[in-house]
């Protein structure tokens, strides 16, 4: 069974809702140059550090992501200690599964050849001082 774990050096950011046009009288949906661009880091980070580790289909994954969120500037000094033990929990906004369909979706191609090879997905979010992504891959 073979399996890739890294740690991604990036702030997570959830999945930018779709946008809308019109393009010659015909409804257009687009994803945000912000979300685009985010994807494409997290897509370059990976194949980085990860050596290109690829699952072709029609091998089925686990995949484990833990976000590693920003404590905000604001933060009283007697919770930072408190947060960063998973004591306090991360309850703020990106939701879970806005920032999973991120990462998932930058991945989509890179670390699997389609997302219908996922099988098995667990998600975590917690504070953390350097903001990070941590992924597991395994071949089930």
């Amino acid at each position: 069974m073979r399996e890739v774990t890294i740690r991604i050096p990036i702030e997570p950011q959830p999945k930018g809702r779709p946008k809308f046009t019109t393009i010659a009288g015909h409804p257009h949906a687009y994803t945000p140059k912000k979300t685009l661009n985010y994807e494409s880091q997290v897509s370059d980070l990976y194949k980085q550090l990860s050596g290109r580790y690829f699952i072709k289909k029609p091998q089925a994954i686990h995949v484990a992501i833990m976000f590693g969120m920003p404590i905000p500037m604001s933060t009283p000094k007697k919770n930072r200690p408190l947060m960063i033990a998973d004591e306090i929990k991360h309850t703020k906004k990106g939701d879970i599964d806005n920032l999973a369909k991120s990462v998932l979706d930058a991945l989509n191609g890179v670390a699997w050849e389609d997302d219908s090879q996922i099988v098995s997905l667990n998600l975590k979010k917690f504070y953390a001082e350097e903001p990070h992504i941590y992924l597991i891959i395994r071949e089930v």
